[in-house]
Formats: structure tokens, C-alpha cells, sequence
């Protein structure tokens, strides 16, 4: 029992059934943020401890064996159990040990970030010590719901049994090119502007909220982005739009940052391109006083705007 209990951890139960449901090394890798390699090592490691193979696997594709599906599908037992005994002992507690993490992502301000710790830090009235958590916006959600974070900053509305989200700002995109594009010297462009440009922009897995939003917006306005370059940053939108590659889109925040005129950044002509952003957290259990805290944030995101005349 010792040695099945030593074999069979957390990491590796998350391992199993990420392949068992991708039946491929490369994805299965990719959605658990680890190198390929080490995935298909601890596979291996795994079915040496356990004297079976799990897996049959060619250079074209992967399928589970007998041995394999049962783990797999008592892995995703086990992992259930265990997130919700975990859940269910910090239910019983009002109280947070420690700092109050909260997750952000790589499409959040971060000088608006760094004034909302600062204010933390300062303000007697919040009960806890507030840390904040650089996180991968497509693990977000999943972290927020086993609670492996208090709350989180998503550029979207995330609808959930155990979660509330609280407004705090829309944050407003601009088309952002080259110094040497046509769009350079207008003040405005609409969409029907837009249809014939290449685009750069994120790809989904990135941050399915803000992309899902953005890819919303644009076919209310009759626009589908020519979408020539997948990116997972920002920042990797504004380079490849500098070295003329194609327009982008990028948050209004980012023009503030920018000292430079290496990039030039254009207003939507019907000003309907967004995020909105919003503070997610657990209904029940985990926070002492979680309207005060919410309130905290808030007070902040209104203050970010109506220091822009937002």
C-alpha cells in the first residue's frame, strides 16, 4: 500500500488522465505546462513502478490499454476526492492562513497592479496581507476553482457554482501598427476599415475569456480579424505589428506604457473593442470578510480610471 500510495501522487495522477483525454504526448505537455520530455519520462517511470503499460504509442498517435483506462479513470476519481476534501476543510475555516493570494494574468495592467499592492499594504482595513501571483491565463479558472489561489483578476465573466465575479473596469483596445501604415495618420478607423488588414492577435488558448470576448465584439460589428499570426502575449502583438507583419489590437494601457513612437495607436472609429475585467472568488469559505475585500479592489479599479478621465 506504502508504494502505491508513493507511485501514485498527485503529479502523476493530473499526468494520466491529461494523456488518457489529449492521447498525445505534445498537447498532454502543453496543457500541463511541462516539457514533453518529461511527461513521456514519467509516463515510463510509471509503468516500470507498476509492472503494466498503460500506453501504446507510435511516432503517429497514442491509445490507452485496458491497464490505462482503468487508471485513468480511477485517477480522475482520486483527484476529485481530494480537491473536494480539500475544499470542504477550508469551508469550515472563515479564517485565511497566511497572505491572500491573488491571481492575475499576463493581459492585467501592472502598473495598476503594482499601485493595488502598494495600497494593500498601507490600507489598516484590509484583514489579511495581500499577495499577488503571476499566473497563465487559461489555468486561472482551474486554479481559482481548487483553490490553489483566494481570488483572481480574468479579462471575463466566468460563470461557475462556487465562484461570484465582481466588476472592475473595461479596459478599452486600440489598432495598433507600424509608423509606416496608412492608419498611421488618421485619428479613427472603423471596421469596415479593417477587413482587407492582415491581423496579429492571441490565440485562444491563451486567454480563452479575453479572446472569446474580443472575438465576440468584433462579429457583433459585422468584423472577423484576418488572423495571419498567433501569438501568446501582448507584448509579442506590439513586435511583430512594429516589424509590419500586420495590425493588432492592444489595451490603451499599453500606449501610456510606450515612451517610444515605434508603434502608432489608432482609436476604433465606434469605440466598442474591450475587456472587461473582473474579480473572481469563492461564495463560500476561504476569505475573513470577502465584501471587504472586494470593495478594496474595486475602490482601486475606479480610481485607475478616473485617474485616465475614464
Amino acid at each position: 500500500m506504502q508504494a502505491a500510495q508513493l507511485i501514485l501522487n498527485e503529479r502523476i495522477l493530473r499526468i494520466t488522465v491529461a494523456l488518457a483525454e489529449e492521447l498525445h504526448f505534445g498537447r498532454a505537455a502543453a496543457r500541463l505546462h511541462v516539457s514533453q520530455s518529461a511527461l513521456s519520462g514519467a509516463v515510463k517511470n510509471l509503468e516500470r513502478d507498476l509492472g503494466v503499460r498503460l500506453f501504446t504509442r507510435t511516432s503517429r498517435h497514442v491509445e490507452l490499454t485496458e491497464a490505462g483506462r482503468v487508471l485513468a479513470e480511477e485517477a480522475r476519481h482520486l483527484i476529485e476526492e481530494g480537491e473536494r476534501t480539500v475544499a470542504l476543510v477550508r469551508r469550515s475555516s472563515s479564517d485565511v492562513l497566511g497572505p491572500l493570494c491573488l491571481g492575475y494574468p499576463e493581459s492585467i495592467d501592472l502598473r495598476w497592479l503594482c499601485s493595488l499592492l502598494n495600497h494593500a499594504r498601507t490600507d489598516t482595513r484590509l484583514a489579511v496581507d495581500l499577495e499577488c501571483v503571476s499566473t497563465p491565463a487559461n489555468t486561472l479558472p482551474y486554479e481559482l476553482i481548487k483553490r490553489t489561489l483566494h481570488a483572481a483578476i480574468l479579462a471575463g465573466h466566468i460563470c461557475h457554482p462556487d465562484l461570484q465575479c465582481a466588476a472592475l473596469f473595461r479596459e478599452p483596445f486600440a489598432v495598433v501598427a507600424s509608423p509606416k501604415h496608412a492608419f498611421s495618420q488618421s485619428n479613427f478607423v472603423g471596421f469596415d476599415q479593417l477587413k482587407a488588414e492582415p491581423v496579429v492577435w492571441l490565440g485562444r488558448d491563451s486567454d480563452p475569456l479575453l479572446y472569446d470576448r474580443f472575438m465576440m465584439l468584433c462579429s457583433s460589428h459585422g468584423y472577423r480579424p484576418n488572423v495571419v499570426q498567433e501569438v501568446r502575449t501582448f507584448q509579442e502583438c506590439l513586435e511583430f505589428s512594429i516589424s509590419g507583419l500586420g495590425i493588432t489590437f492592444l489595451p490603451s494601457f499599453m500606449q501610456s506604457n510606450k515612451s517610444d513612437k515605434s508603434a502608432v495607436f489608432v482609436r476604433v472609429r465606434e469605440g466598442a473593442l474591450h475587456a472587461e475585467y473582473q474579480l473572481a472568488y469563492h461564495r463560500n469559505g476561504g476569505l475573513r470578510d470577502v465584501g471587504r475585500f472586494v470593495r478594496f479592489v474595486q475602490d482601486q479599479a475606479r480610481k485607475k480610471h478616473s485617474s485616465r478621465g475614464l
